[in-house]
């Protein structure tokens, strides 16, 4: 199945890593094209992370294997000489600071240009707009990073890796870049890459988004297990097939099995005159068993609103719980507590979880005071109840020593979804609750959320990625400017119906 290319520019051989009692990778053989977007994808702990920090010189790989670039071998061990080569990482955090500008955040990488033994500030802003016009691209330079758009963040970074002063660029290796991006923001990121590729740079391009992956690259390899599946040409394969061949087995997507919710006629939350900066007086009902999607751009209110409900961030809000009404002003997460609210922020968020506790001690975190006597934790008990929770949510490994922050993203984002089931909720806000985890682990999820609707719990999910809403909603509504402009339903809810709403070209609707 492996599909070669007649001028490789890299050509990766029989590559291995052994770690003390696992083996990340196994004899991986493929090659990338000189000017190709080549991608590369698999289940998280498939191997793609260690590949990158081999080529990148951080880790040293078995004895046996060897990496060519333009014909010659490149030095493991050796980032100085991976650079040098012209090898160029931007990963997934970025590597950006947010109170500092963009041409300071540039200097701290590529080296300040200097003036008589002082920064040249107009100098360095000129080499960053010199870096920025490479990929076709303008910035507020004097605006912090921090206050930027996802997208023109992820573009300084490129931009920034592209600084050839230290020798040509031939390759850019892209790890999970569009993780942060809500999908309009993508399509701007992508023709930042063409320009890259049209510049003469190939692009090695890490990715869990299939349908990207398909749309801008030309083959694509996969990963599994630490081994090489194949590398196989975009054109020749879809999606639900590149899907199996990263999971190794038959797998239907998500989307083709939605079963329908047969709704309660009574709301169980009705949330009534919303208001929290950009959200102003929105009204929205909420059904037992329901899965609703809140679709929106950054600066809709999307973004907000389930904190905004949940007491995360000051809010007025008239709520209506199991026929009950409440006014809050501000709302609290403690209020939203007592009523049977639950949020569960993405599993990278800062307070999603403490990553240097275990499993175990995140999971049962918000209702530890059950194990609690005489002002001791009976930890046997907690263990127990933590074992309970990673058995019906596949929690791996099962092991409720292991700490949080040693997990894949979708075996975290397991983690908080135990974390406040526990508490049996009446309604769970889910913010991007996909974020960052691979294609098994993304089915795995929505397959929770669908189970605990078809028991009864009301869901919420506020997303930027318009699969999780296709995939899992029942009901979409869009945001625009803090408004509910549209509301889709079944079988109406797709990618292209829920960008265009959320673009705004429809008018405010009520009654949401």
């Amino acid at each position: 199945m492996t599909e070669p290319v007649s001028t490789p520019l890299v050509s990766i051989e029989h590559l291995s890593k052994t770690f003390p009692g696992q083996r990340a990778l196994a004899d991986v053989s493929f090659d990338i094209g000189r000017g190709e977007i080549h991608a590369l994808v698999g289940e998280n702990g498939s191997g793609k992370s260690t590949l990158i920090k081999i080529l990148a010189g951080f880790h040293l790989p078995d004895p046996g294997g060897r990496v060519l670039l333009d014909g010659q071998p490149l030095h493991f061990g050796s980032a100085a000489d991976a650079r040098r080569r012209g090898l160029r990482f931007v990963h997934q955090d970025l590597g950006l600071i947010g109170e500092l500008t963009a041409a300071e955040n540039v200097g701290l990488v590529t080296g300040f240009v200097t003036s008589a033994s002082r920064i040249d500030r107009s100098a360095q802003r000129r080499l960053t707009e010199r870096l920025l016009a490479r990929i076709g691209v303008e910035l507020d330079l004097e605006r912090p990073v921090g206050e930027l758009r996802a997208v023109e963040r992820s573009a300084l970074a490129i931009a920034r890796s592209l600084d050839d002063s230290s020798g040509k660029i031939s390759l850019l290796v892209l790890d999970e870049p569009t993780s942060a991006l809500p999908p309009t923001e993508c399509e701007a990121l992508f023709s930042v890459l063409h320009k890259v590729r049209a510049a003469g740079v190939s692009i090695l391009y890490v990715s869990h988004r299939l349908d990207e992956v398909l749309s801008l690259a030309s083959r694509v390899t996969v990963l599994r297990d630490g081994r090489c599946q194949g590398t196989i040409g975009a054109a020749s394969v879809d999606r639900g097939r590149l899907a199996r061949l990263i999971v190794g087995e038959e797998l239907e997507l998500a989307a083709a099995h939605i079963a329908p919710v047969t709704r309660r006629e009574q709301p169980v939350l009705e949330i009534r005159e919303l208001r929290c900066s950009p959200i102003n007086g929105i009204d929205i009902d909420v059904h037992a068993g329901e899965v609703l999607g809140i679709a929106g751009l950054s600066g809709s209110g999307r973004e907000i609103l389930a904190g905004a409900v949940c007491g995360a961030f000051p809010a007025a809000v008239r709520l209506h719980v199991a026929g009950e009404r409440l006014d809050a002003d501000p709302m609290s997460s403690q209020l939203a507590l007592k009523l049977g609210l639950a949020l569960i922020l993405p599993n990278r968020h800062p307070g999603a979880a403490i990553p240097n506790f275990t499993i175990s001690e995140n999971i049962t975190l918000g209702w530890v005071s059950e194990f609690a006597r005489a002002g001791r934790v009976d930890r046997s008990r907690e263990r127990a109840a933590a074992r309970e929770w990673i058995q019906r949510l596949d929690i791996r490994p099962p092991d409720p020593y292991r700490l949080y922050g040693l997990l894949s993203g979708g075996n975290q984002q397991k983690v908080l979804m135990a974390k406040w089931f526990g508490l049996d909720p009446r309604v769970v806000f889910m913010e991007d609750p996909t974020s960052g985890v691979d294609i098994g682990a993304r089915n795995a999820i929505y397959d929770l959320i669908r189970k605990y609707a078809q028991a009864g719990t009301g869901f919420v999910i506020c997303s930027s990625d318009t699969e999780d809403l296709v995939s899992v909603c029942d009901r979409v509504l869009a945001l625009v400017d803090g408004r509910v402009v549209e509301e889709l339903h079944g079988s109406a809810i797709s990618e292209g119906e829920v960008l265009r709403a959320i673009s705004g070209s429809a008018q405010a609707v009520s009654g949401a």
